[in-house]
């Protein structure tokens, strides 16, 4: 079995950026710039978080240099 590292990140961004702007609309009707950027930020870290282990040092110094880890 090879898995899709593309889509499985593509798809933790997506519904990252989705569930993160709806969450900054949550409270308030007119959220600023910023609070949007940080909800969105969190949610697709938190939405990578499930897919990625980052207590591993390889992977996560590998990401940092631009390569794809898994």
């Amino acid at each position: 079995m090879k898995v899709n590292t593309y889509k499985i990140l593509e798809r933790a961004v997506e519904e990252g950026i989705d569930y993160g702007y709806m969450r900054a609309h949550k409270h308030t009707d007119t959220p600023t710039i910023v609070q949007i950027s940080q909800e969105i930020h969190s949610a697709i870290m938190n939405n990578i978080s499930e897919v990625i282990n980052f207590e591993d040092n390889q992977s996560f110094s590998c990401l940092q240099e631009g390569k794809v880890v898994l």
